[in-house]
């Protein structure tokens, strides 16, 4: 039996996405709520169910198995779920459903990015800058001139190409030096 489309998998938990308050129009990770800004994002409110549902086949989420294959699980959609890389690579293989939708329930994709950018802060001596950290960070001008001095990080685990926190927080560092004259 072939694999279920996303557009299937997402069709079966409708209302169980709907209960949590999931916008069907703008896909995001079922755990960690993770999306794409407008690239995937259905903003008429007059579209049809039917182009809301195969929207769902060209998000870049994967297809994850509540009970891994390899402890009984099926390929069916009840069975299946639908998650960015990052929490199908965390999420628990166990026999217990509850178990996945505890862990599902602590996801939080804005919070482990903060996380993410407070450790990089930490890493870059910057603690004592956050103040002006955040003011550099909302400024699209400096940003722009972040971006052009860092490059695009070869995932290694295979999962394509990425502008990590860390060079940005290096690049950040070195702005402030250079802005400072340190």
């Amino acid at each position: 039996m072939a694999m279920p489309s996303k557009a299937k998998i997402f069709e079966h938990w409708m209302d169980w996405l709907d209960k949590k308050g999931l916008d069907w129009g703008e896909p995001s990770c079922w755990a960690c709520g993770r999306h794409w800004e407008d690239e995937y994002d259905i903003k008429d409110p007059k579209v049809s169910r039917e182009k809301i549902i195969s929207n769902w086949n060209r998000v870049p989420l994967q297809r994850c198995h509540i009970i891994a294959k390899q402890l009984g699980g099926s390929d069916d959609v009840s069975n299946l779920f639908l998650m960015c890389k990052q929490c199908h690579d965390k999420a628990p293989n166990t026999l217990s459903r509850e178990s996945f939708f505890q862990w599902v329930e602590q996801q939080d994709h804005s919070r482990d990015l903060f996380e993410t950018y407070l450790k990089e802060i930490k890493n870059f001596g910057l603690d004592d800058k956050i103040d002006e950290l955040t003011l550099l960070i909302k400024s699209p001008e400096i940003m722009k001139e972040i971006y052009k001095k860092i490059g695009i990080h070869m995932n290694q685990t295979g999962y394509g190409p990425e502008i990590t926190v860390s060079s940005i927080m290096a690049a950040l560092a070195e702005y402030l030096k250079n802005k400072d004259g340190s």
